[in-house]
């Protein structure tokens, strides 16, 4: 059923179960994908959009910070890409806000479990385009309004359940390195509007390039680089 489910969601599950630590593993139950961590199977970690939480802000997403930082005065229908999408809830909630939100994600177990999240959602609400890949090859070859990047590690949230299964997103991503410099390098160098970069409140700025405007939460901040 796991191979057939992967299949559906257009993963190859020989290649997809390669990518996973021996002690990891994917699961299909009551029509929910997650990963589960063989020392602590009652923690998996999975993603839900429906989640009363999300559902909230997703009633009021104008009052989103992360809106407010990537919305540009007067102009609708903003194109916009999510070059690290991460758990996708800020992908999510700039979809809800009206913009169309094309969301890269390069770990394929991870995109898997967005994948399967997708396929979840309530009939009225409309899902973002999600890519498996690294965001850099799409800069070039398509044009975005807003470049949004979330280097920070996704750590913080109120969610018991992703929580629990926080230890396994860690395991999931000690292979790779930190490449925010070059992430931001290379959306400078495309044609967009906007960057936004979101970051922990207290952390420094990823770049020297002083930001146009910043927008302050309680746990990050947004740094704005208006490009004209």
């Amino acid at each position: 059923m796991l191979t057939q489910h992967l299949a559906l969601l257009g993963f190859d599950a020989v290649s997809l179960l390669q990518q996973l630590d021996k002690n990891l593993a994917l699961s299909f139950q009551d029509g929910v994908l997650s990963l589960n961590h063989q020392d602590n199977i009652e923690a998996p970690l999975f993603i839900d959009f429906n989640e009363p939480q999300l559902a909230y802000r997703l009633q009021r997403v104008n009052h989103e910070q992360v809106v407010k930082a990537c919305r540009i005065k007067k102009q609708e229908n903003i194109r916009l890409l999510d070059a690290t999408c991460g758990l996708g809830r800020d992908a999510m909630l700039l979809q809800q806000a009206g913009f169309t939100v094309t969301a890269y994600e390069r770990h394929p177990v991870l995109a898997a479990l967005l994948a399967d999240a997708l396929r979840r959602l309530p009939a009225d609400i409309s899902a973002f385009n999600l890519q498996l890949g690294d965001a850099k090859s799409a800069f070039n070859n398509d044009y975005y309004d807003v470049i949004y990047l979330d280097p920070m590690f996704p750590s913080t949230t109120k969610s018991a359940r992703v929580k629990k299964g926080m230890h396994i997103l860690q395991q999931l991503h000690q292979q790779e390195v930190d490449d925010s410099i070059q992430l931001f390098s290379a959306a400078w160098q495309a044609d967009c509007q906007r960057i936004v970069i979101k970051r922990p409140q207290k952390s420094s700025p990823i770049t020297t390039q002083k930001p146009t405007f910043q927008i302050n939460g309680k746990t990050c901040r947004f740094d704005v680089y208006q490009r004209r």
